[in-house]
This record gives structure tokens, C-alpha cells and sequence, in this order.
């Protein structure tokens, strides 16, 4: 008990919140890994539905707006198919949808929740093979420790947003600055300003000033230089690997069009 609430004022001071877990911090981060993965199945529990309806609705307008295209008696034809196969009971609209929002709920929990394993493994190697690099004698689990309490903040996070859109209603689209630069038509792909500013918010400021804390302790070792220039390369090396996937798909959309997402 007295290594997590010492992590837990690690929240606040994580060099000295690491330094008193004493041994405990072989393993406290197992709890702390637990919350955040307690803390994705939340907030996916109650996203994806919303998702999958505003994708829904995305899509029938789409297809509502192309079928002003066709010619009349086309149009006609079809809409009386649709209406006879929903009479008949052959088909229905909520059929595919709740197929579908099972299979979009599954899926979203079960890489949410690898997602947020790969996450602490990432952080914990990543400063784990740094430390290493200037002999230092930190354990893995030790880092693995760091990296959980790190993640803390975007536990948090996703607790808050998942309470929001439970009592609004409303689904929260773009992750941390992205709605500032987001594209208003939602078939323009988002460009490089969007990848970078969605990865930015309080919390993720947050986890960076914990992690050069929890570096610096004396639990981890790393001086304040070293330390610096780890999270430094740290930040463009996961701001880049998080940003690639957005960049892609803009390129693939068209999208971009010249227009400029760490942890």
C-alpha cells in the first residue's frame, strides 16, 4: 500500500514518488497497467457506439447525395425494393447495424487494450535500452514501472472524455489540438498540422514532465543531460511514428493539399 500511494504522489513529484516505492516498484506497474487498460475498455465502451453511428450517418449521406444522380425511374425502383425487402422482414436497417457495432466493439477493445500494453512496453524499452546505453544498472521493471506511471495522466484522460460524451452525448472526433486544424469536408483528408496537433494536449504534457521526472530520480539514475536528450529523441521518434499514418492516408484521400499528430 505505501509503494502506491507513493506512486501516486508521483503524479505530482514522480522523482521522489518513484524513489520512496523502495522495492515495490518491481512491480507496481502492474496496477497502474491495469488502470489504464480499465480505463480504454471505458472509454471504447462508449466511443465506438458513437463512432459507428456518425459513420453511419456519413455514409447514408453520401449515398443519399449520389443518388440524386440516378436517373428517376432507377431512383424509384430501388426505393420500392428497399421498402418491400423491410416489409417483408428479409431486411432491416438494424440488422447490419448492430452486426456491425459488435464487431467494431470487439475489435476496437481488443487493439485499444493491446494498444495500451504496447504502449508501456514502448516507453519502458525505449529508456530501458537509453539507460543501458550509458551503463546504467536500472532493472527493466523498474522502467516498466516509469512507463506505467507515465500513462497515468492519459488513464485519466480517457475517463474524463469517455464521462463527457456518456453525459453529452456528443462524440468527442479529434484527439488532443486536431479539431483546431481539422478539415470542415470529412472526405478531405487531414494534413500535416492535424497529425502533429492531435497528439498535443495538458495530458500529454503532463506524462513528458513526469517522465523527465521519473528519469532523473535516483531510482532511474540518468543525469539531467542525458535525460533531456533521451526524451527529446523520444518525442520526434514516437510524434513521427504517430503522425506517418495520417500523412499516408492523406496522400492516399488526396488530401493535404500543402497543409502543414508525441505521446
Amino acid at each position: 500500500m505505501r509503494g502506491i500511494l507513493s506512486m501516486l504522489l508521483g503524479l505530482v513529484r514522480p522523482g521522489k514518488g518513484i524513489d520512496n516505492a523502495g522495492d515495490a516498484v518491481k512491480w507496481l506497474w502492474i496496477p497502474f497497467a491495469a488502470l489504464l487498460i480499465v480505463s480504454v475498455a471505458i472509454k471504447v465502451s462508449i466511443a465506438t457506439p458513437m463512432l459507428l453511428e456518425a459513420q453511419i450517418a456519413q455514409a447514408d449521406a453520401a449515398f443519399q447525395k449520389d443518388m440524386e444522380s440516378w436517373p428517376e425511374e432507377e431512383r424509384k425502383n430501388y426505393e420500392k425494393q428497399q421498402a418491400e425487402a423491410e416489409a417483408s422482414g428479409d431486411f432491416t436497417q438494424e440488422d447490419p447495424m448492430a452486426a456491425a457495432g459488435g464487431i467494431a466493439s470487439t475489435a476496437a477493445l481488443v487493439f485499444g487494450v493491446l494498444g495500451a500494453g504496447v504502449a508501456i512496453v514502448y516507453i519502458a524499452t525505449f529508456f530501458f535500452v537509453a539507460a543501458k546505453t550509458w551503463a546504467n544498472p536500472v532493472k527493466y521493471t523498474t522502467m516498466l514501472t516509469v512507463a506505467a506511471l507515465v500513462m497515468t495522466p492519459q488513464a485519466l484522460r480517457n475517463v474524463i472524455q469517455a464521462a463527457y460524451m456518456s453525459a453529452t452525448g456528443i462524440w468527442l472526433q479529434h484527439a488532443g489540438l486536431g479539431a483546431l486544424v481539422a478539415p470542415a469536408d470529412i472526405t478531405q483528408a487531414p494534413g500535416a498540422a492535424y497529425a502533429v496537433l492531435s497528439q498535443i494536449d495538458i495530458f500529454v504534457l503532463w506524462s513528458l514532465v513526469l517522465l523527465l521526472g521519473a528519469l532523473r530520480s535516483r531510482t532511474v539514475g540518468i543525469e539531467k543531460k542525458r535525460a533531456l536528450t533521451s526524451l527529446g529523441v523520444f518525442v520526434v521518434i514516437t510524434g513521427l511514428l504517430q503522425a506517418v499514418p495520417t500523412l499516408i492516408s492523406g496522400l492516399f484521400m488526396g488530401g493535404g493539399g500543402g497543409s502543414v499528430r508525441a505521446m
